[in-house]
Parts: structure tokens; C-alpha cells; sequence
């Protein structure tokens, strides 16, 4: 997987962001599709961050999988791995957003909605400067 997967899983994010800033506007109309694009696009600027460090992927089901080799990349090549933080609320809240049987209150939208521009800045920072002052230890 090449720089072209890159700009696939970044263009794809950007796209769920752009949707969830979108949804925001008109949040008690679109709480659910806020809190559920808060976590998909993480998840794709987490796919798109892993193919920049490492050439692939994520493969697992299991998002919080996903997590830790985002650290274990970062790590290995000395960036902060702060902005992750973002990502594990994100992932952690998945499946009760996506599943769950209550609907999802403004404050869980609002911490989701909120993580997901943090990790969106740490990514697209990294995606972009990747050897980056900034993002060294």
C-alpha cells in the first residue's frame, strides 16, 4: 500500500469530518450521525496515519487493536503519541453509538465531537510533517 492508499483513507476522513462539522450545525437533528461520524472519521485518519508509518493497515475487526498499533508505530519512530488519546475515547465509544439502545445524550456527542477534531488536527499534522520537530520526543 502505497502514498495512493494514503490519500485514500485521508480523503476519506476528511470527508466524514467535513459531514460531521455539517451534522454539528444541526446537532439535536443529527446527534447519532454527529457521535457516528466523530468515530469513523478517527478511524480513517488512524487508517491513513498507520499506511504513512508502516505501509498498511489495520486488518483487525477490533478497533482498539487498532489503537495499539498506532502507538507501537509512533513510538518506533519517536512521535508523540498525545493526539492517540483521542482516538482510544473514540473507539472506546463505538459500539455503544453505533449499536447501543439509548440514544446518544449532547454531552457524549459534544466529547466525541470535540476528541474527533483533536485527533483530526494530531493526524493531519503528522500526515503532513511527518518527521516534524514538533512531533519528535
Amino acid at each position: 500500500m502505497g502514498e495512493i492508499s494514503v490519500g485514500v483513507y485521508h480523503s476519506r476522513a476528511l470527508q466524514l469530518a467535513n459531514a460531521m462539522e455539517l451534522c454539528h450545525d444541526g446537532m439535536s437533528a443529527y446527534a447519532s450521525a454527529v457521535a457516528l461520524l466523530a468515530v469513523h472519521s478517527a478511524i480513517s485518519y488512524n487508517d491513513a496515519v498507520l499506511i504513512k508509518l508502516t505501509g498498511q493497515r489495520s486488518r483487525s475487526q477490533d478497533h482498539g487493536r487498532a489503537v495499539v498499533e498506532i502507538r507501537k508505530a509512533c513510538k518506533n519512530r519517536n512521535i508523540r503519541t498525545d493526539g492517540i488519546r483521542h482516538l482510544d475515547k473514540l473507539v472506546g465509544a463505538k459500539t455503544d453509538v453505533a449499536y447501543g439502545d439509548r440514544e446518544v445524550d449532547e454531552q457524549t456527542v459534544n466529547v466525541l465531537y470535540l476528541a474527533a477534531g483533536r485527533f483530526q488536527a494530531w493526524a493531519e499534522h503528522l500526515l503532513e510533517n511527518e518527521r516534524g520537530s514538533a512531533w519528535q520526543r
